[in-house]
């Protein structure tokens, strides 16, 4: 195995930042991180439950002389999938409630670029 040469270029992992000596350190900015659910794939999900559900009880409950399978399934479609709705926003914020209590605080340091102050 070959000793490391002192005349050997230096890899980016080794060189020294250009331009940090003239600049004072950035201070550090406390920071909270978090991961936060997205709003609308609860409220899908809880829309095809509800659905789901209400054409399960249409087609298994007991048949009626007056008004069809169909219409059954599309009255009661309306009102569980309203249902599965409101239970799919519930899911949301106890999801949403649950990655608040789990947010980490942290410092971070702006970094130089486009949009930096």
């Amino acid at each position: 195995m070959e000793s490391p040469r002192d005349d050997a270029p230096q890899t980016p992992e080794r060189e020294p930042a250009r331009g940090s000596e003239d600049r004072p350190a950035a201070p550090s900015v406390p920071v909270v991180v978090r991961r936060s659910p997205k709003f609308w794939p609860f409220v899908g999900a809880g829309a095809a439950v509800g659905v789901l559900v209400a054409i399960i009880s249409a087609y298994t409950g007991a048949g009626s002389a007056e008004f069809t399978r169909a219409s059954v399934a599309g009255f009661l479609a309306v009102f569980f999938g309203l249902a599965g709705v409101l239970g799919g926003c519930v899911a949301y914020l106890v999801a949403d409630r649950v990655g608040a209590k789990r947010a980490t605080r942290t410092t971070a340091v702006p970094l130089d670029g486009p949009g930096a102050p």
